[in-house]
């Protein structure tokens, strides 16, 4: 006989199974979804904002293909590449880190523009600070050349 406590499960319930649900046990709320503008019913996405005239709209619509690519990707593949990227253009020699810093600072402006109107004032605030601080970096290391 064993020293280890029983458990509580009983023997004729079964073994424990998860709940049935997406893979971490997290469910989305209704009507979510991973690509980006696509709706509950599986609809084709329309490409801007139903607000957008003009420059916006002709950004959005030229956006979108590069987006949802980006959004197809693993997280971690996206995370890791950009990291790399801000790494190199803080360390690399003077004529490839400004570059990787600028493709970094160039890829923060693209999408703080496409998220503008999405999110309340805190979140436009953070996103035109750390634009800002990337701004600063590379302007720095321009200098220091």
């Amino acid at each position: 006989m064993s020293n280890r406590p029983r458990s509580k499960q009983s023997k004729a319930a079964g073994p424990r199974t998860r709940p049935p649900g997406p893979r971490g046990g997290v469910t989305p709320r209704s009507g979510t979804s991973r690509r980006p503008g696509a709706s509950a019913r599986g609809a084709q996405p329309e490409a801007s904002t139903p607000t957008a005239t003009g420059f916006r709209r002709k950004v959005e619509r030229a956006s979108y293909p590069f987006v949802l690519r980006l959004h197809r990707m693993p997280r971690w593949l996206v995370t890791v590449a950009l990291a790399a990227l801000l790494v190199a253009g803080l360390l690399a020699p003077s004529p490839y880190g400004p570059v990787c810093l600028g493709v970094v600072v160039a890829l923060m402006a693209w999408l703080t523009y496409l998220a503008w109107h999405q999110g309340d004032r805190g979140r436009r605030v953070i996103r035109v600070v750390a634009l800002a601080l990337g701004c600063a970096a590379l302007i720095l290391r321009i200098a220091a050349t």
